[in-house]
């Protein structure tokens, strides 16, 4: 005998049946876009088409730009004893040494990152290299431009216009990139220009720069302290003792690599002076922007939204028109998909 139903189990099935219900009316909806958006393929395919068309353009107006990296290895080795006094060797006060447990070679590294984006570096190679010169330097930014000229025209008094200096400096800063391994302890400097060999030029410029001021630093400090040896051995010991001509003698080697440092006008000098710290960037032919993939595949993207978003607008005109919407078979769109909230009701009853 069949068991009776109940009035309870009626209204337990009643929610099961309401989902399957939404769920096939869902998928109806998902179908019969995907029909639609098929049935409108080739407008879909002119926009995809027009938008690569317009980003082609777009890259052949830009003008490419080149990226050259140059390498420092800081060096924190100890430097070589500046005096020698008997069996007494004594290294410089101010040199560098060999980092003790307790110091952060981490800190020392991100210091020398900072001073690598100062302004007196961008300074420095500025005045070396004569980009003062450069009206690609020296041109002044569009904004500031406009505001000068505002003023000149309301009769206000102008604020003091930077030099070409400065603006070389500033455009020098902004092509510099600066980065840091926290593993290696490398440093990166990163410089774009239009021509790729500028950029290697640049980056090579101001590494060499930053190497030239620390060496100038510390050979400075350790002529201060080898002064000093030289004084008190000649003193203690005489003109003619031979620790106090070994003195003078490194006094002399110090001097000289001064000089060397100071009056180096080519890079070729410097790199030969600044030794094995230093990994030049060389000349890079590839452009590093515009982002050729990057800028296609976001017009694609965006082209194909807008392909769809018109397919969808011109099958909703149709419908408020009292046209029959295109679809697959007999089956239309529903009304939800092309924005009407009144065929969505009459399909959820």
């Amino acid at each position: 005998m069949t068991p009776l139903l109940k009035l309870g189990d009626f209204k337990k099935a009643e929610p099961v049946r309401a989902q399957a219900h939404h769920r096939a009316h869902y998928e109806q909806i998902a179908s019969d876009t995907l029909w639609l958006i098929w049935g409108r393929k080739w407008l879909i395919a002119a926009v995809l088409c027009a938008a690569l068309l317009l980003a082609m353009s777009v890259l052949l107006i830009m003008t490419p730009h080149y990226t050259a990296e140059a390498l420092i290895v800081p060096d924190f080795k100890a430097e070589e004893p500046v005096a020698r006094a008997g069996n007494r060797t004594e290294p410089p006060a101010v040199a560098s040494s060999q980092p003790s447990p307790a110091t952060d070679t981490a800190s020392l590294v991100d210091s020398a990152a900072r001073i690598l984006r100062s302004r007196s570096v961008a300074s420095a190679v500025v005045t070396h290299l004569e980009l003062d010169k450069d009206p690609t330097f020296t041109r002044p930014l569009s904004l500031l431009h406009l505001l000068a000229t505002v003023q000149s025209t309301l009769g206000l008094s102008p604020s003091r216009r930077p030099s070409p200096h400065d603006l070389a400096v500033n455009a020098l800063m902004r092509r510099i990139s600066v980065t840091n391994e926290l593993r290696s302890y490398l440093i990166t400097v990163a410089v774009s220009s239009e021509e790729p060999e500028e950029a290697a030029k640049l980056a090579n410029a101001i590494a060499l720069e930053y190497l030239r001021t620390q060496m100038i630093q510390r050979l400075t400090g350790a002529q201060a302290v080898v002064e000093r040896e030289v004084a008190e051995l000649s003193s203690v010991y005489g003109a003619r003792h031979p620790s106090y001509m070994n003195g003078r003698t490194r006094l002399e080697e110090i001097n000289a690599r001064l000089n060397a440092l100071k009056t180096a006008s080519t890079q070729d000098t410097l790199r030969s002076l600044v030794g094995e710290a230093l990994i030049p960037a060389e000349t890079v032919v590839i452009p590093s922007s515009p982002n050729i993939l990057l800028v296609m595949g976001v017009s694609l993207g965006a082209a194909l939204g807008v392909g769809v978003w018109l397919a969808l607008l011109l099958e909703r005109r149709r419908v408020r028109a009292g046209g029959t919407a295109s679809g697959h078979g007999p089956s239309a769109v529903p009304n939800m998909i092309v924005g009407t909230a009144e065929g969505y009701a009459g399909t959820s009853m």
